[in-house]
């Protein structure tokens, strides 16, 4: 009796294992297969030397390593890409905020229309869009072409920073509106109403309830525009001048055009640690100082 009674408290533990844990095993083992295995496997081969003849020689070193940390021209290309990206985060924040705020309080005929241009650009090819600022901000683009018709002079538009942060601002700014859009969209309605009553005035109902509860939403576009920035390569490589390589672009110029794979990973691994460390710092600063509840 008591062996039935513990076959069957068995049987009922594994049927609860297979239920909590079963639904997260394809997705455990594509990420493990197709993410962590990979990078695991870059920063391996980031150890070795390079070789002309067999792109790897399995003799173990440090210089790759040594020249992306203590060489200045990597160190200002390092600095660059964070730079870049932080720029872009915040401007995507500062468009997108209001943007996504709109979209989640207009009326719902507006609200069609305003997702439909969100989502349109996200339905073109990231090239394509490229080569939509390239016919806006080249020497004879559509905007010099106006400014020499009406003003007689034309503006350096394409080929530096400038034309590289409003490119990626358009590319990536859909990602910072639509999870604000969703969080806010999420908030009950008698909230603001309540702490108006409450005795707050409107600014104050906006930033004690409608901004703090849409942080998580915000945090996440802002997170998800940082990391592609740090990582993009068409953008940069389109719009940017000869000054404005970035460590993508760097990635992919060793482990394409000059096939040093070593090097390639090397610099791949760093990208990678530097974007989950700042990342890390920006989520527990924000998450600690702002008290963004439901990450715990």
């Amino acid at each position: 009796m008591l062996g039935a009674i513990s076959d069957l408290s068995q049987s009922s533990r594994l049927a609860d294992w297979v239920d909590e844990y079963l639904p997260a095993l394809p997705p455990a083992i594509y990420l493990l297969v197709f993410l962590i295995l990979p990078i695991l496997y870059a920063a391996y081969i980031s150890f070795f030397e390079y070789s002309a003849t067999t792109i790897i020689t399995w003799n173990f070193t440090l210089e790759h390593y040594e020249k992306l940390l203590l060489n200045p021209f990597y160190q200002g290309l390092l600095w660059y890409t964070v730079k870049l990206s932080l720029i872009v985060s915040a401007f995507c924040v500062l468009l997108g905020y209001p943007l996504g705020y709109f979209i989640a309080t207009t009326t719902p005929l507006r609200r069609q229309l305003a997702l439909f241009s969100v989502f349109l650009p996200l339905m073109v090819g990231t090239v394509v869009r490229v080569y939509g600022w390239i016919v806006l901000f080249s020497t004879n683009g559509v905007i010099n072409t106006i400014l020499m018709d009406l003003a007689g002079f034309k503006l350096d538009l394409f080929g530096n920073t400038l034309s590289v942060t409003i490119g990626l601002i358009g590319v990536y700014l859909p990602l910072v509106v639509l999870p604000v859009y969703s969080s806010i969209e999420d908030i009950p309605d008698s909230l603001v109403p309540a702490a108006r009553n409450l005795g707050a005035n409107q600014l104050q109902a906006f930033f004690k309830v409608t901004f703090r509860l849409s942080l998580p939403g915000l945090l996440t576009g802002t997170i998800f525009v940082f990391v592609l920035t740090m990582n993009s390569i068409v953008t940069p490589d389109l719009l940017g001048g000869r000054s404005d390589l970035t460590m993508g672009r760097l990635i992919y110029d060793s482990a394409v055009s000059s096939l040093n794979w070593p090097f390639a990973s090397a610099v791949g691994t760093v990208l990678t640690l530097t974007t989950t460390a700042l990342v890390y710092v920006y989520f527990t600063f924000v998450r600690d100082r702002m008290g963004v509840s439901g990450w715990d």
